[in-house]
């Protein structure tokens, strides 16, 4: 565990493999059996449940919540404040943005984007503290993302529904749907999944 910072109110359950780099924040929880792999960034108050793993490089900011049996991946980041359900699965380079909700058994591929500021203006950080509205998502259970998938802010896709790759969704999904992406990227439901 080369070069380590776990701090000491970082509550580390059983069996729990933690590669070299990583930094745990205080008041996090790490399951049993749960792995962290090289590199990986903790945040405070983040809740790891038992048998996940977190990814090389991958960065949980503050109160992330993972349950149990999840795989957050390689190089991807929570910005905070989000829950990821339980046997849910959030590939390598994905950016999971403030206040997102996931459900049980989802499977979410590469390079997903989850937004959560519906306008870019002159402000600082590109949003001025006026104009900046905060907005949640969420992602029920058992629904597939594929690889390239981004939403726009305040969005809910439906249980059991598939998103295609290169799709750029726009409005809610109702469950059970399939949406692909057209030319211009725009997601259209094309009917059950």
């Amino acid at each position: 565990m080369q070069g380590n910072f776990i701090h000491e109110t970082a509550l580390i359950e059983e069996k729990v493999t933690i590669g070299h780099f990583v930094s745990i924040g205080h008041s996090t929880t790490v399951g049993d059996n749960s792995r962290i792999e090289d590199g990986a960034r903790v945040y405070n108050d983040c809740f790891i449940g038992n048998n996940c793993i977190i990814g090389a490089n991958a960065v949980l900011r503050p109160r992330t919540r993972l349950g149990d049996n999840s795989i957050f991946g390689t190089l991807s980041c929570s910005e905070g404040d989000n829950i990821v359900g339980n046997f849910t699965t959030i590939h390598a380079q994905c950016h999971i943005t403030k206040g997102v909700s996931i459900g049980d058994n989802c499977f979410i591929a590469p390079f997903f984007i989850a937004t959560n500021t519906p306008v870019i203006t002159d402000g600082r950080h590109g949003v001025s503290p006026s104009d900046y509205k905060f907005v949640k998502t969420s992602i029920e259970n058992d629904v597939r993302i594929g690889a390239n998938v981004r939403l726009t802010p305040g969005l809910t896709i439906g249980a059991f529904s598939v998103i295609d790759q290169d799709t750029f969704l726009t409005k809610n999904v109702p469950p059970h749907s399939r949406v692909r992406g057209g030319k211009d990227k725009i997601g259209v439901v094309i009917g059950e999944a």
